[in-house]
């Protein structure tokens, strides 16, 4: 049995898909397999997959289905898995050759549910310089699994015990944009412990036509479903007093902040920062003495303090300058 199985959906990525698969299959960690899922592509990934399948035998294993969208694919693949842990990979990302055999022993190490990594930000462009962004929240001062509700939500920079997706039925939400966000953190909730490696193992590519360079498209709409979801969690599984204000703020941060910058770069911007106000407002009355926005910069605090249906368009017009 492989001491990890990665799974890679794919879907019109052969640009990108021989950077990824070969990062994989050279991994310091020799015992994994890599399921690669073809989620119904058009292009010539196929065709790529079938050349890494022919010289690693047993080693990358292609699965082919119907075009369901990159939470479907993940959720296809983890019933293939023959290890008892698992990790994603978007098949246009690429990883360090050694993350799996460090966060394989920092896993074992800990007797952990689930192991976190760093995220390296990356162009297409050579002379365009990324970033690395901490996997773990090392600014808030609270509990493991509290800073792990409060970090980067991705799918990718970790690997998990199969069997926390399988003994809680937890699966990613098709058909909605930001599916990481309810899934990652059901499995932060229902993990035991927590183990995190400071490398930026992960490669994450920076392209205008990912999920979050997308503009003026309606599935953008979907945060407010994602984060329903994730209230919905809390409040069946009776922690939202236990979390209320870590998931008050992720409402905060995904709505009021990050959600709203990225809202107004649309021609929808009105409908969409009325609605995140009011979704906000409801569930969290009290949002603004959330403890959490202490940590943010300055510029961060004002905005999401300030910003409203009257100045909304001043906000607009700034971006644009």
């Amino acid at each position: 049995m492989p001491k990890i199985s990665i799974i890679v959906p794919v879907y019109n990525v052969q640009k990108y898909l021989d950077k990824c698969l070969d990062s994989l299959v050279n991994q310091t960690l020799e015992d994994i397999e890599i399921i690669v899922v073809n989620d119904g592509s058009p292009d010539n990934s196929q065709m790529i997959i079938d050349q890494y399948v022919e010289y690693y035998p047993g080693k990358v294993i292609p699965l082919i289905k119907e075009n369901g969208g990159l939470a479907d694919a993940r959720n296809y693949g983890i019933p293939h898995a023959k290890s008892d842990i698992i990790g994603f990979i978007d098949s246009d990302d690429y990883v360090d050759l050694n993350m799996y055999e460090k966060m394989y022993n920092k896993m074992i190490e800990d007797d952990s549910d689930i192991c976190v990594c760093d995220i390296e930000f990356v162009y297409e462009e050579d002379n365009k310089k990324g970033h690395v962004m901490s996997g773990m929240n090392q600014k808030i001062d609270t509990s493991l699994k509290k800073r792990a509700i409060l970090s980067p939500l991705a799918a990718w920079n970790k690997i998990y015990k199969k069997n926390l997706f399988v003994k809680n039925n937890i699966k990613y939400p098709v058909g909605l944009w930001y599916e990481d966000i309810p899934t990652t953190i059901s499995l932060f909730v229902k993990a035991k412990n927590i183990s995190y490696v400071k490398k930026p193992f992960v490669k994450y590519l920076q392209r205008d036509s990912s999920i979050m360079g997308a503009k003026d498209d309606p599935r953008m709409y979907h945060i407010f479903d994602i984060l329903n979801l994730t209230f919905n969690f809390f409040v069946e599984n009776d922690l939202v007093k236990e979390y209320y204000e870590e998931l008050e703020y992720l409402f905060i941060e995904h709505l009021m902040l990050y959600g709203n910058f990225r809202f107004l770069e649309t021609n929808d911007y009105k409908n969409l920062i009325n609605k995140s106000i009011k979704e906000t407002k409801e569930k969290f009355p009290a949002w603004k003495k959330n403890k959490y926005i202490s940590y943010l910069n300055k510029k961060n605090t004002i905005f999401i303090y300030t910003i409203n249906q009257y100045n909304m368009f001043l906000y607009k017009w700034y971006l644009k300058r």
